[in-house]
């Protein structure tokens, strides 16, 4: 089975950046006082995933004290981002197995609620409103298919009840990063092409064929994010910096940005208010929080409690969601 830690696949960016290299992911414990905690006394805070371990962690609040986390969920192994829905459910892609787990809020490190197994590729980002009652987007960095030469990734459209039955693909996609769904049912992908240029897919109803989004200024891909305006929030995961679109049905236009981040980052999320912004630092091994508004993001602070920048930073997610 192929694990691919994205932090190192996105155009060989950690040899060039100065990130960290590590050799495959060898699952690690998360330790006992960590082990999965049941409805954790707090509702609201970060959730955040090690590629390198097998464990999502929760911290309480903001965490501007940089305190260790107060529970974990042992998720599975080879998770890249997490998310979570406006209940404060968390949704896990593990590529062991390829499943997405969700776990049920809205406190933190709530009980397994439900787990679905994607039948077409490697799970590496999620998005959904309802996790449990609605659909459930799921960026494959590729699909399944012979080791030796993957065939392009795709979409995966979800629900708890149906199970997941429905697989977008684009000729202008060769790997995902990942996936943004609106509340109208959109669904948008972060991807590159065959060539390694990077290209936003817009799909209508989360659905069809796909078109190619005009106006992408992107130099690579990463993870999405809508804030309460509708507008989109495209990671620019090569050069640490965040562009903010309005529109991408399919032509995108510039109203911010781009704003710099303080190191390479993947995967980024809105807290429920939207006014601050989590960025998941794997070259740095932190968390790092911003205020953001459509002027300006500005730096507040960065936590770092049990977390490794060996063990690759990947994902991040307030609870509860947006």
């Amino acid at each position: 089975m192929r694990i691919i830690t994205i932090a190192l696949a996105i155009l060989g960016l950690a040899a060039c950046s100065g990130a960290s290299s590590p050799s495959l992911p060898q699952a690690r414990s998360v330790p006992s006082s960590l082990r999965h905690i049941s409805h954790a006394t707090t509702k609201d805070g970060i959730y955040v995933s090690q590629f390198d371990a097998s464990s999502v962690y929760g911290y309480a609040g903001t965490n501007q004290r940089n305190a260790p986390p107060i529970c974990g969920e042992t998720s599975g192994d080879f998770v890249a981002d997490v998310a979570t829905d406006r209940n404060g459910d968390l949704i896990v892609p593990s590529q062991q197995g390829e499943t997405i787990n969700i776990y049920s809020g809205p406190r933190m490190c709530g009980p397994t609620a439900a787990t679905l197994n994607d039948p077409y590729g490697l799970p590496v980002d999620v998005a959904s409103a309802n996790a449990l009652t609605e659909k459930i987007a799921v960026a494959n960095i590729e699909d399944d298919g012979p080791i030796s030469d993957p065939p392009p990734g795709s979409i995966t459209v979800c629900t708890i009840a149906g199970g997941c039955t429905e697989n977008l693909t684009n000729p202008q996609i060769y790997r995902i990063a990942g996936v943004a769904l609106d509340k109208r049912g959109d669904c948008w992908a972060s991807a590159i092409d065959t060539s390694s240029k990077p290209t936003l897919i817009y799909f209508a109803g989360c659905s069809g064929k796909g078109r190619s989004a005009t106006g992408f200024q992107n130099s690579s891909y990463g993870g999405l994010e809508l804030d309460k305006n509708g507008n989109l929030l495209a990671l620019d995961s090569t050069a640490a910096r965040l562009f903010v679109y309005s529109g991408c049905r399919p032509a995108c236009k510039l109203v911010a940005g781009p704003f710099t981040l303080q190191g390479l980052s993947l995967y980024g999320k809105l807290d429920e208010k939207g006014r601050t912004f989590a960025a998941a630092d794997y070259q740095k091994g932190q968390i790092d929080l911003y205020t953001y508004s459509t002027t300006a993001l500005t730096y507040e602070f960065s936590f770092s409690q049990d977390l490794s920048q060996g063990a690759s930073v990947e994902g991040v997610a307030f609870s509860p969601g947006r």
